[in-house]
């Protein structure tokens, strides 16, 4: 009778199955960590984005009608959301900034029909959300940024506003705006914009 040579039956011990698994369970761990951060990082760059988007926004929509407005005048939030207080032909520089500007509208098309033309924009801090305020004549102010962004902080720079050839002024109008706001996430940004007047300041 021939002896066959008995087959034996192998698989992994106990510690081959131990480190198998530990070295898993790091790969995956650290798998897992690395798409945590990509996550995060991608919800910072969105928020960051959106927050652009935004202040690009009120910045186009701001210069537009600035580019193109006279006299004008730069104050505290207090005045400028009572614009009986400032007369149409009023001008006012503030090279050290403040909180707002108002202006008289170079056409009719904004301010037709209201008794003030003056159009206004000012950073309120009086609302649960700081924003930027946009009021046209006596009308009610209405916020001009997104919701689930807070305005951080604005400045508006006003230099040149009387007209040239009056007293000591030589520069054209120029309007600095810097703005600076946030998301729900926290991401921060800031932004800065010039405006020159339009029309020959004469």
């Amino acid at each position: 009778m021939l002896n066959r040579p008995q087959q034996q039956n192998t698989g992994f011990t106990l510690i081959e199955m131990l480190v198998a698994l530990s070295l898993f369970t790091i790969v995956v761990t650290i798998a897992v960590g690395a798409f945590l951060s990509l996550i995060g990082a991608s919800k910072s760059v969105q928020g960051e984005q959106s927050v652009i988007t935004t202040l690009t926004f009120v910045l186009d929509s701001m210069t537009r009608e600035i580019r193109t407005g006279t006299n004008y005048y730069c104050n505290t939030r207090s005045v400028l959301d009572d614009p009986t207080q400032v007369s149409t032909s009023t001008v006012r520089d503030c090279a050290g900034g403040s909180d707002g500007l108002s202006f008289i509208e170079a056409g009719t098309s904004v301010t037709s029909g209201a008794s003030n033309r003056r159009i206004a924009y000012y950073f309120d801090t009086s609302s649960a959300t700081n924003t930027i305020m946009r009021k046209v004549g006596n009308g009610t102010p209405q916020s001009i940024v997104s919701d689930g962004i807070t305005v951080t902080n604005a400045e508006f720079f006003v230099t040149g506003s009387d007209r040239l050839g009056t007293g000591t002024d030589i520069n054209q109008p120029t309007v600095t705006i810097v703005l600076e706001a946030r998301d729900e996430n926290g991401a921060t940004t800031t932004l800065q914009t010039t405006v020159t007047q339009r029309e020959l300041d004469i």
